[in-house]
């Protein structure tokens, strides 16, 4: 598994993947900048009358709802950097998906016949459904966070149990696409599932550390080009 990894992280120089990193990192940062001014404006526009006793109780403690409201702008940002990343970014990322899957096949694959053509409407609602799947899943699991928040490793192995199993399979479904027919897509991740969901836990762990995240999409569309051909051939 770590050595797929290595590959991945060795071919990042590559002319082939600097262009769509260079644009899976600029489409991430724009992303992002919309959602920060958004929060900023939702957090900056709630008088802090619309909470029941909240400014008796600022007031009291000496501390300013402005203070109280870049906090949880703050903490706006952190929720959807740890916990939408996923899903939002290989929005952005889906476009380059297959540039970047031919890329490595170039390189570290050269003899394999030419791939599936994949029509773009399909890699647009396959990516689009998979950033509302991981949304929608995460914000269902963060009452069940929030809970496991004072034991430390119960939260984290739920958040990556969890995005584990949706990254590793949305990437292993988008690289292997554009080999074979989804059906025979869906019965090879069956039969393979323990190592997708393996693939998938590391993959999360490098989408949460800052700055990497930027270009992990594109790592993990390498490393999982290594992986689906691992098993596949």
């Amino acid at each position: 598994m770590f050595k797929f990894l290595l590959k991945a992280l060795a071919q990042l120089l590559d002319p082939a993947l600097r262009r769509i990193i260079y644009l899976s990192v600029l489409g991430s940062v724009i992303v992002f900048a919309v959602l920060a001014l958004g929060l900023f404006y939702l957090f900056s526009e709630i008088p802090a009358e619309s909470v029941p006793y909240l400014a008796s109780i600022l007031d009291y403690l000496g501390i300013s709802f402005k203070w109280v409201s870049g906090l949880l702008f703050a903490s706006g940002i952190g929720f959807v950097t740890i916990l939408l990343f996923p899903g939002i970014v290989i929005i952005v990322v889906g476009f380059f998906l297959e540039d970047a899957t031919k890329a490595v096949e170039a390189k570290h694959f050269p003899n394999l016949p030419k791939g599936r053509a994949q029509p773009a409407q399909e890699i647009f609602k396959s990516t689009l459904r998979f950033a509302c799947l991981v949304s929608l899943v995460n914000t269902i699991a963060l009452p069940f966070y929030i809970v496991l928040f004072f034991i430390p490793p119960l939260n984290l192995i739920l958040f990556y149990v969890i995005n584990g199993y949706l990254t590793g399979r949305e990437y292993f479904e988008l690289v292997s696409n554009l080999r074979l027919d989804p059906n025979e897509t869906a019965r090879l991740r069956k039969r393979h599932r323990g190592r997708i969901q393996l693939a998938g836990v590391l993959l999360v762990f490098i989408m949460t550390i800052p700055i990497v995240n930027l270009i992990a999409p594109v790592i993990a569309t390498a490393f999982m080009v290594h992986l689906f051909h691992s098993i596949d051939s």
